[in-house]
């Protein structure tokens, strides 16, 4: 049985259902984590493909809607967050909160319409679909982790998160090609079930879900935790955004640091140019002439961030919208980012906030003496549920991918310790301040992806297109 048999050619419930869809699928991402949700949601997308080319004249038109509306439903119900920003900003700013909350969703759902636009072209009645659906999908999520800045949040990938044993796998593939093997094993199920003799498209994708499995288990026991002979530490706290730069609140956070230790303390903690030891990871905002950079320094040398966050650290086309909007604080208090070369000590790569979750940018500042991950961040901006905890976890994976530990320093968020295969040895989501120390374990020799990077993601996007065509050429001859 197929989806067109027991549903109505109605293009109203064809949208609903896709914004439905959409918002079901933030079920698979933290805090929530449903098991395999994904690979259902997925695959019903996919059985929706197949039932508009099947029913309807104009697939290209609803191949886009049915796209937007699925991209939009997903992205307002797991980034809604996002809009906080501007309430701990500025609660009398709260007018701007539709961009955040409605507009950002509807740009970012515009690259699962025009995946949608290409679907419609190269859909057909053969197995090439497969193929074509899943390279396009993950396209799309490198084109949305790249253009205008980029925001690979939520990727595909993440959806594993609620196994380590899956995860591991993006230790090979990283988590696009995590994603694309998410995305070909939920369109292999919808085949099934839309035609259960093909045995193979069942099959196949168990045995792929169970080696990828079998193979993080392995990974997991055959793991051996090496502690290096150093001790750190590392500060949280726990201040709303209005209270942080408070004399008070800073000097709490001082007080926290060690003067043996090496002590990581959380994002823009200690306020504008402080004075700390050479043995301290300080996040603090650094001015320069009219410039303002969020910045930490250590040992003497100063890393300022390089990927801003939009509408909490800029405010895109605050240059033009400057001209309208001239006495708005949000729009004239963007920051400054760093320039791309900076020096620091190479065996620390520092992260601040929300580069740590792009996986090409954190792996292009690994060098060879890199021994420790260290992402400090301020997640009071975004609440107490969703984009903390997701925060969180995107971080973990980079640890994963690249078999480096990863030490974490967060206000109002979660900070600890991550070992080199993902697990949280030690770990702190409390609502008070207070600092935990911890032996750093050791690195993980390689990893392929360290090697590599999205090398193989992109073989695969390419082979599945050959195949794809391929098949499709056959089918017609």
């Amino acid at each position: 049985m197929s989806f067109s048999d027991i549903n109505p050619p109605k293009k109203k419930y064809l949208f609903i259902i896709s914004f439905l869809l959409g918002i079901l699928h933030s079920l698979s991402f933290e805090p929530f984590t449903v098991p395999f949700f994904a690979l259902i949601i997925i695959g019903i997308f996919f059985s929706l493909n197949d039932y508009v080319f099947k029913n309807f004249a104009r697939v290209s038109s609803i191949f886009f809607v049915n796209g937007i509306l699925f991209g939009f439903g997903f992205f307002i119900s797991s980034m809604y967050w996002v809009s906080n920003s501007i309430l701990e900003f500025d609660y009398n700013l709260r007018y701007l909160i539709p961009i955040p909350l409605i507009i950002l969703p509807m740009f970012l759902s515009l690259f699962i319409g025009l995946m949608q636009i290409i679907n419609s072209y190269l859909w057909s009645t053969s197995n090439s679909r497969l193929f074509i659906f899943t390279s396009t999908w993950i396209i799309f999520e490198l084109l949305r982790s790249n253009l205008f800045t980029g925001l690979p949040w939520n990727l595909i990938g993440y959806s594993w998160s609620w196994s380590l044993n899956y995860s591991q796998a993006v230790s090979i593939f990283g988590v696009y090609g995590l994603g694309l093997i998410t995305v070909f094993c939920a369109g292999s199920i919808s085949l099934f079930f839309n035609n259960m003799s093909e045995k193979k498209y069942i099959i196949i994708p168990a045995l792929i879900l169970i080696i990828i499995n079998v193979y993080g288990y392995i990974r997991i026991n055959n793991y051996e935790e090496v502690y290096l002979d150093q001790t750190i530490r590392i500060i949280h706290t726990h201040y709303d955004q209005d209270k942080k730069w408070l004399k008070e609140s800073i000097d709490k956070t001082v007080d926290l640091g060690s003067t043996d230790l090496l002590t990581i303390f959380p994002e823009s903690s200690l306020g504008i140019n402080p004075n700390t030891p050479i043995n301290w990871i300080s996040g603090f905002i650094r001015k320069n002439e009219n410039k303002f950079f969020n910045s930490l320094k250590y040992n003497g040398y100063i890393y300022d961030k390089k990927i801003l966050v939009p509408f909490g650290e800029y405010f895109p086309f605050s240059n033009i919208l400057v001209k309208y909007f001239p006495n708005n604080p949000l729009i004239q208090s963007s920051l400054t980012k760093g320039k791309n070369e900076q020096e620091f000590p190479s065996n620390i790569t520092p992260l601040i906030c929300y580069e740590v979750i792009f996986p090409s940018f954190v792996r292009s500042g690994v060098s060879k003496d890199t021994v420790l991950l260290v992402n400090i961040s301020n997640d009071a901006w975004f609440g107490k549920f969703s984009g903390p905890k997701q925060h969180f976890v995107q971080a973990w994976f980079r640890s994963v991918e690249l078999g480096i530990p990863m030490a974490r320093s967060s206000n109002r968020g979660y900070s600890g310790l991550i070992n080199p295969i993902g697990k949280v040895i030690s770990e702190t989501s409390s609502d008070k301040n207070m600092y935990i120390d911890v032996e750093i374990p050791q690195k993980i020799e390689s990893t392929f992806y360290r090697k590599h990077g999205d090398l193989l993601t992109y073989f695969l996007i390419v082979l599945f297109f050959i195949i794809g065509y391929a098949v499709r050429e056959s089918k017609d001859n």
